[in-house]
Order: C-alpha cells, then structure tokens, then sequence
C-alpha cells in the first residue's frame, strides 16, 4: 500500500515541474522578446545614420534642443 501513495507523490512533483518549466518558458520568450526588440531599434538607428548621414547631427541639434527647454522648464 506504500506504494500508490509514493506514486501520488510523484504525480504531484510532475505537476509542479510543469508549471515550473512553464513559468520558465514564458520568462524566457518575454526575455527574447525585449532583447528583438532592443536589436531591430538599433539595426533600424544604424540603417538610418547610414543612409542619412545629416541624420545623426539633426538628432545632436534635437537632443540638445530638449537639454535647454528642460533646464527652462526647470528655473
């Protein structure tokens, strides 16, 4: 009679490694998800100041721009 209830044991284990590696699957994908994500901008800012050379300096001259309004919006 020992036995069954080892078995139950075990079916409960099973249960919860699945839920486990599911948890872990998911985490995972979102991981990969940020990380596409993260390198499709980069290859897409990349492409751009290639093609665009001006486009970089326009982004400085934008950055910059947003620097000194914020320090005004901040006096």
């Amino acid at each position: 009679m020992a036995e069954p209830e080892s078995q139950e044991g075990n079916c409960d284990n099973r249960g919860k490694n699945a839920e486990n590696f599911k948890m872990d699957i998911l985490s995972c994908l979102r991981e990969m998800e940020k990380l596409t994500v993260h390198v499709t901008c980069m290859t897409y800012d990349c492409v751009n100041t290639q093609t665009n050379p001006d486009l970089s300096n326009a982004m400085q001259r934008l950055e910059h721009a947003f620097l000194m309004c914020r320090e005004q919006i901040k006096k």
